[in-house]
């Protein structure tokens, strides 16, 4: 129990400083020796508190965790109304309900994975071709959103090619976050109020999970943004809903993680791979499904019951705070991935400022992932 809370310690320090990782605070233990149940418990309550901490970064300051992409959008206008509390508690409420459906649901989920893995894996790269396809049409100036598509694909595949430690870091750090930094720098944080959740969480909390499920299958679309936005081609959301789902997909990929791990072998969630490392995954799976749930139930309460200090960021004006998170972004990608980290966020921060200049959906930007998956599946 021990090594699970000092995991749930670490999970809510990675959660809040933005662009700090569960995987790669993970890889430094690993690499210190750390093995065994204890380490194993450690990654998990880790990885579970990152998760849920992650959200607070990505609705308030606009930076994305790489699980949580594209919730900077709703959350960010959702904070620009004055709502941010509310976006954090649909968030967490989501997050928590996800988290033990999918583990009531995990030994369906287990059998389920061999047979439909090895059943649709010949089609994945048409299956993602014409998803895409419909992702750029579907926008407001498809040919601008095409455009974005593409460029933000070049980046992804320069970036992932590169062999750098966190590859993600500059890519959604640039497009995401600095850029938006750049355009919004004279932007004040409204008073935010607290006001009462007006639909019906459950709907979307179980999409979410069906979705999450489906996305440890299919390489490319995994980002829990990502699935949201192709099933978003299908069932349009409200602003508050889009965020529920998002964080539904996320703990349930995450829980499912260790089904895929047992099952096929494949750990589609870094610190998952972690921990695989250290036990036998498919002979500690109750104990690490049990730990995860516990940290998941930990961070959300402690957001929950903390979401008021949020309102100590109204009437707060952005620009300098925007100056020094830039600043830290910049170093800490440097830190990170060295020379090529900064190559990297240079063309990502010029696509994602383009994006917003020709008024194309955000969304387009997923190309980063998606279009080397593609190359990836057809051999190029």
């Amino acid at each position: 129990m021990l090594f699970l809370i000092i995991g749930i310690l670490l999970g809510i320090i990675t959660g809040l400083i933005p662009g700090l990782h569960s995987n790669t605070v993970g890889s430094a233990l690993s690499g210190m020796g750390m093995d065994g149940m204890e380490g194993a418990l450690l990654i998990v309550g880790m990885f579970a508190a990152n998760e849920i901490f992650s959200f607070v970064p990505a609705i308030f300051l606009g930076i994305p965790d790489e699980s949580v992409t594209l919730s900077v959008l709703p959350g960010q206008r959702m904070v620009k109304a004055g709502k941010g509390i509310d976006a954090l508690k649909v968030m967490c409420i989501s997050a928590f309900l996800a988290v033990l459906l999918s583990v009531a649901l995990f030994p369906i989920a287990q059998w389920l994975y061999p047979i439909v893995y090895y059943t649709i894996r010949p089609y994945l790269l048409y299956v993602l071709a014409v998803a895409s396809a419909v992702l750029v049409l579907r926008g407001r100036k498809p040919a601008y959103s095409a455009l974005i598509f593409l460029l933000a694909g070049l980046v992804g595949k320069v970036a992932l090619d590169s062999q750098m430690p966190d590859p993600f870091l500059p890519l959604f750090v640039g497009m995401f976050a600095i850029s938006a930094m750049l355009t919004f720098q004279k932007q004040e944080i409204p008073e935010q109020r607290e006001g009462p959740i007006k639909f019906n969480l459950l709907p979307y909390v179980a999409g979410g999970v069906l979705l999450g499920w489906a996305a440890d299958l299919l390489p490319g679309i995994s980002s829990p943004a990502q699935v949201a936005a192709f099933a978003s081609l299908l069932v349009p959301f409200g602003t508050a809903a889009y965020l529920s789902i998002i964080a539904a997909i996320g703990m349930s990929e995450s829980v499912f993680a260790f089904a895929t791990a047992a099952t096929l072998g494949k750990a589609r969630v870094g610190s998952v791979a972690q921990a695989a490392g250290m036990v036998d995954i498919s002979g500690a799976l109750p104990m690490l499904l049990a730990a995860f749930l516990i940290a998941a139930a930990a961070a959300a309460a402690i957001i929950y019951l903390g979401r008021g200090l949020a309102k100590r960021a109204g009437h707060v004006q952005m620009g300098d705070i925007y100056k020094m998170l830039m600043a830290y972004l910049v170093l800490l990608a440097l830190l990170l991935d060295g020379l090529p980290g900064l190559l990297v966020l240079v063309p990502s921060v010029a696509v994602g400022l383009l994006c917003l200049k020709v008024g194309a959906e955000r969304t387009s930007l997923m190309g980063a992932i998606i279009i080397p998956t593609i190359m990836l599946l057809a051999g190029l």
